[in-house]
């Protein structure tokens, strides 16, 4: 974890992990979303459960919010300390937001189930705030550009997909007159192409959000090509059944496809299954159906159905 100039900076490095470890606390430190929020969403028995693989994570913490010493701490199970922490909170011992300071950002990003997680990030609907809440719809204006900004730093997404998704004349007309005069007037004094990164470095996100509604940000740019096109949400194909590693597998289990492979597997063949020859039944020479001239005769039975003719045994 990285702080610079009191900004947060993932050090999952560049990429979508440090993208949505960077938008969690974000969004957490502006007030978009509480602390209480979180643990109502993610219970200390969770949180710990999550840390499975972590004891001496789950020790600093349960250590450092309860008073338990680390080395006692340290024998708990993930279940058992995922209780001693949620009666410290009950007790009024810790609080929601000590649970969320030590439980830190990029450790959250890399145990807690991503699309809960985004699920999260956005449980407030900044697309919906209203204009004539100006804390609430301030708020969202900064969340909404610091997920685009972080995203364009992330790579995640181009300049060229921000301005080809929101369109050229849509930006015309609810850009003011005076901010597209600074875009030609920059665009003239370039001796190369005028680019889509040129534009947006001259309206950014932050002032694109004061401009362009917000619900057209969000459902032209966020959903589309952030959070489906690098799997914050869960894939449609995943809706109706999908899994809960954060939809990263679509494998079926062991168990289905055994079910699946019992339930299409032909039935065994029967010995008295009238379809099936025997070898007893080969019908001899003496006993075959003589056929019209010009046709083989071999293999042909006196009639459809009828048993074959057996030749007497000496006696």
């Amino acid at each position: 974890m990285v702080e610079s100039s009191g900004t947060f900076i993932s050090g999952l490095g560049k990429g979508r992990e440090a993208f949505h470890s960077e938008v969690t606390e974000y969004c957490l430190r502006i007030g978009e979303r509480t602390s209480e929020d979180f643990l109502r969403l993610f219970s200390c028995s969770k949180i710990m459960i999550s840390l499975a693989s972590r004891p001496m994570e789950r020790a600093r913490i349960i250590s450092e919010l309860t008073g338990v010493h680390e080395r006692v701490a340290n024998k708990l199970s993930p279940e058992n300390a995922g209780e001693t922490l949620q009666i410290a909170v009950d007790e009024g011992v810790t609080t929601p937001k000590d649970i969320v300071r030590l439980f830190q950002a990029d450790d959250r990003q890399r145990y807690l189930n991503r699309h809960e997680l985004w699920a999260f990030d956005i449980e407030g609907q900044p697309w919906k705030a209203s204009i004539n809440d100006n804390v609430a719809h301030g708020r969202a204006e900064k969340y909404i550009a610091y997920i685009i900004d972080r995203a364009i730093e992330n790579l995640l997404i181009s300049y060229d997909e921000i301005v080809s998704a929101l369109g050229v004349v849509k930006l015309a007309g609810w850009l003011p007159s005076e901010l597209l005069g600074q875009i030609i007037e920059a665009a003239l004094k370039k001796s190369d192409k005028f680019t889509e990164e040129d534009l947006l470095r001259a309206a950014p996100p932050s002032s694109l959000v004061t401009h362009v509604p917000l619900d057209y940000l969000w459902d032209k740019v966020v959903v589309p090509l952030i959070a489906e096109q690098h799997d914050y949400v869960p894939k449609k194909s995943d809706a109706s059944g999908g899994n809960s590693d954060g939809g990263w597998s679509l494998r079926p289990s062991p168990e289905s496809v055994s079910k699946v492979e019992s339930k299409d597997a032909p039935p065994p063949a029967s010995s008295e299954d009238g379809d099936m020859v025997g070898e007893d039944e080969i019908i001899e020479t003496e006993d075959e159906v003589r056929a019209p001239d010009g046709l083989p005769t071999v293999g042909m039975r006196k009639g459809l159905g009828a048993p074959p003719a057996r030749k007497a045994q000496p006696g």
